[in-house]
């Protein structure tokens, strides 16, 4: 009996030591688990490179052009500053706050150059720019963004940090300098017929009353000759009393379409140049198109050429 109880006992004892065993081995393998899945977490969190970090700090402040100048002629000043309000997250303005303004600089022959300048805010969260006399004409914009001068190494399509935009406006001085015209008009068969009425009189309705068709404007056979040609032929009659020279062409880009519903679509391209009277330079090239559908076929030309005239006219006004 005594040997049968202590058998007992001795079962007891071991079965217990087996369960503390397994338990606590459980719960080391569960411990060390955790702590492995604690260590894996750790490693994974992202850390933000310095660029990130000022990405982020810079997205925190809101910019807006409170002023923006009236347009001015060409060779003109800015009557007033371009002026950009910056605020912090809290909504108050940021002092000392580098901006970045990036605007039309210079045109290089016909082409438009850019340049940037920054400017620190004021005490009131303000910086104002004025970019100077303008001797060119031009319709664009103005960006006002946060200096990124040094933090930014990655390319980005769109920059990361907060932009503001505003007009820059720059009207020609064509209306008053005045200037020759050699614009033909071509036929639907591909043939030059004249020079562009519609383009003559919607500058004259500009104020360009020293506005005239050219001396050889008859001649078509300058169609082919070269801008140089053309110039210095007209100089020949009228020098530089005029300001500029502006040439080109304006074409059906296909014969009018009749289209299934009764209604027909005419596709006209202007491609226009002009040139500075006293230099010879070109100071401007543009291509510009447009489609119009009509109730017939005048109607459809009609409509077409009046809109891409309109189209033309402004790029005038605007780029040379």
């Amino acid at each position: 009996m005594k040997k049968r109880e202590m058998f007992i006992k001795k079962s007891l004892i071991s079965s217990l030591i087996l369960v503390l065993f397994f338990s606590c081995a459980t719960t080391n393998e569960t411990t060390k688990k955790s702590a492995d899945s604690n260590a894996s977490q750790e490693e994974t969190v992202p850390q933000l490179s310095e660029e990130e970090l000022f990405i982020q700090e810079m997205n925190k402040y809101t910019l807006e052009f409170t002023n923006v100048p009236a347009k001015i002629k060409k060779g003109k000043t800015f009557a007033s500053d371009f002026e950009v309000t910056v605020k912090n997250e809290n909504g108050n303005p940021a002092a000392d706050f580098d901006v970045c303004f990036t605007y039309p600089a210079m045109k290089d022959g016909s082409k438009l150059v850019s340049t940037s300048i920054v400017v620190k805010t004021n005490e009131n969260g303000i910086a104002s720019f004025n970019p100077g006399i303008i001797s060119f004409a031009v319709k664009s914009k103005i960006q006002a963004f946060a200096d990124i001068t040094g933090k930014l190494e990655s390319t980005y399509d769109v920059l990361p940090v907060p932009v503001t935009t505003a007009d820059f406006l720059v009207e020609s001085d064509v209306a008053a300098k005045g200037a020759i015209m050699f614009v033909f008009e071509y036929t639907e068969g591909g043939k030059p017929s004249k020079n562009s009425y519609e383009i003559l009189s919607a500058l004259r309705k500009k104020g360009g009353s020293m506005i005239s068709n050219g001396p050889i404007s008859d001649d078509t056979s300058y169609i082919t000759a070269s801008k140089q040609k053309i110039y210095k032929d007209t100089y020949e009659y009228v020098e530089d009393q005029f300001g500029y020279l502006i040439g080109g062409t304006v074409k059906f880009a296909n014969p009018v379409e009749a289209n299934e519903d009764g209604t027909y679509t005419a596709h006209l391209i202007a491609d226009i140049y002009g040139i500075d009277m006293k230099t010879g330079n070109v100071v401007y090239e543009e291509t510009n198109e447009y489609t119009s559908t009509g109730t017939n076929w005048s109607k459809a030309v009609e409509s077409c050429k009046e809109k891409l005239t309109a189209i033309v006219v402004d790029s005038i006004m605007y780029g040379l």
